[in-house]
């Protein structure tokens, strides 16, 4: 069968919006109010804070993957081999063309969504491309993990025109919140008629939604991120973002389908004419594919259950999502190339990188190009910039700023403002993580803003004395968490001397930041996205601990507290 041929529609976008090009200091410090720094500080805010400028020749995810489907037309996209199902890029841009025909036939396109109700699969890849084609903005479902009480919400909350459903969840969709198609059929019918697989006409523009994310953030509550292609594409489209991905490479589809880094996976492999290599369900399965595979995008907590000398073919790693160990950077740093990075979803994946040599003191990097992140005060209602190396609130500029929160307009205005460090109604986002900028021009992660505590009085923050309980080299990862009015200290693996991650603690942190109560287990407990789950913690620390686990109480603490 033979794909009918077409022509990539290439869209360029200004960056004017984006960078800023002062002519003088005095100039910038009218405009956007930083007479409260230095004139060396100034200097260095837009030095440090502004990314370098690139050109992204397709800023439209699916144009990319056109030009691959074009080019090397039998070179293999996605492949299953646990279910043996395997799709070169011609057949897979073929599949994508007649089921993104059928969602134009229901009224897709640019400003609609489809809810992809799915499990890790080659399915979900056809029908995620075809969104895309049809101009709709596709909203990833895991069925395996999602319970029906959040599926009912998401559904009702994003208001889909469209449904694709497995065949195995087409049950599970209340069939008047929208048409449900069952995927895997329509696609099967399609290829039995030999239906027209030629690419429906292409109105999406870089400013289009790519995807909707749904994450739940520390409410509880699912908010779905409003993601366009422009800001996907600044990402996965060169270095040091796009992990090294180029056609030949195999990328592991490993990560939660509802996770943006699974579609940083996912979109990344297909924009740039990889493999994307989809595992299975166990253990066994995740260790048999990861062991052929180039290039592997994971949470620290995942990667350090696997040791790097077993992977001889992994060439590049990128770690993100929640703070990693500077033992696991080195550690990886030495077989392959390593890279640490930090961004949530409302600015598209990710916002900084760090190549990691091993023994340089690990950061979360740099601005990626097109992008802009400043350290603003820690007052939520203020934008006014810290002295340069001084802690503060990370906002985040450029390119890759989302539209916002799906119908919570409030929330919205709270977290995105516009930009006043660059002008032209360009908008910044309040991550809510706290850094500052080290004398190398990185970034330093210093935790959450609202990840703060009181303990007896004291001020406490918890990410600070996991990366204090994290510089005993034994430790392969750690978490400090308050239960009830104890602070306690979580560390990996359950060999670990206990005593001595209290001893080099207590060297970083004052006596009312060290933890009274320790526990060392093997493996912590980590949720469907990958990250340790805080909440099975707790469960722990509550006397339910689990099997194999250590436990040490420190010895009480004297002295009066004062805030």
């Amino acid at each position: 069968m033979t794909a009918t041929a077409t022509t990539t529609v290439t869209t360029t976008w200004a960056l004017s919006s984006v960078i800023p090009t002062p002519s003088t200091s005095k100039t910038v410090t009218k405009v956007t109010g930083l007479s409260t720094l230095s004139p060396e500080d100034i200097v260095l805010f837009y030095r440090y804070g502004l990314g370098p400028r690139r050109h992204v020749e397709f800023p439209v995810i699916h144009h990319s993957f056109e030009h691959h489907a074009h080019m090397q037309p039998d070179a293999v996209a996605v492949e299953h081999t646990l279910h043996g199902q395997t799709l070169t890029f011609r057949q897979l841009d073929v599949r994508a063309n007649r089921l993104a025909r059928r969602l134009r036939a229901q009224g897709i396109s640019p400003g609609k969504r489809v809810c992809i109700l799915s499990r890790r699969s080659v399915h979900l890849i056809v029908g995620i491309l075809a969104c895309l084609k049809a101009g709709g903005q596709y909203v990833p479902l895991d069925a395996v993990t999602i319970p029906d009480s959040t599926l009912s919400y998401v559904l009702n909350d994003a208001k889909p025109s469209v449904v694709l459903a497995m065949s195995e969840f087409v049950h599970r969709v209340n069939p008047d919140i929208a048409p449900t198609v069952d995927l895997e059929s329509v696609i099967e019918a399609d290829e039995l008629a030999d239906a027209d697989g030629s690419k429906p006409p292409d109105t999406t523009t870089p400013a289009d939604g790519a995807y909707i994310i749904y994450t739940s953030g520390t409410t509880g509550v699912p908010k779905g991120v409003d993601v366009r292609h422009r800001g996907v594409t600044n990402v996965i489209s060169g270095p040091p973002a796009n992990v090294g991905m180029r056609p030949g490479l195999r990328v592991g589809q490993f990560l939660n389908i509802a996770f943006d880094m699974g579609a940083w996976e996912i979109l990344g492999s297909l924009y740039n004419g990889c493999t994307l290599c989809i595992r299975g369900n166990t253990k066994k399965d995740w260790i048999a594919l990861m062991q052929t595979v180039h290039i592997v995008i994971a949470t620290p907590s995942i990667l350090a259950c696997h040791e790097p000398e077993e992977y001889p073919s992994i060439r590049h790693v990128i770690v993100g999502g929640e703070p990693c160990p500077q033992a696991l950077a080195d550690k990886w740093a030495r077989f392959t190339n390593f890279s640490n990075c930090c961004g949530p979803t409302e600015i598209s994946i990710c916002n900084t990188v760090q190549p990691h040599t091993p023994g340089y003191p690990l950061s979360i990097g740099k601005p990626i190009p097109n992008t802009n992140v400043y350290v603003l005060s820690r007052d939520p209602s203020s934008t006014r910039p810290v002295p340069i190396g001084q802690p503060g609130c990370m906002w985040v500029g450029g390119v890759g700023v989302s539209n916002g929160y799906m119908n919570l307009p409030d929330k919205t205005a709270e977290r995105y403002r516009p930009d006043p460090f660059v002008g032209g109604g360009a908008m910044m986002f309040n991550t809510g993580d706290l850094g500052r900028w080290r004398s190398d021009g990185q970034l330093d992660h210093l935790g959450r803003a609202d990840d703060q505590v009181k303990v007896k009085g004291f001020r406490v923050e918890l990410d600070g004395v996991a990366a204090a309980m994290r510089t005993h080299d034994g430790v392969h990862n750690a978490v400090a968490l308050l239960v009830g009015t104890e602070l306690w200290g979580f560390v990996s693996p359950s060999t670990v001397d206990l005593s001595l991650v209290r001893d080099a603690t207590a060297a970083v942190q004052p006596y009312h930041a060290v933890p009274t109560q320790y526990l060392a287990i093997d493996d912590f407990p980590m949720t469907k996205n990958g990250k340790v789950d805080k909440r099975a913690l707790v469960v722990y620390a509550e006397g339910q601990f689990c099997e194999g686990a250590v436990r040490l109480s420190a010895p009480s603490r004297s002295g009066s507290a004062s805030p």
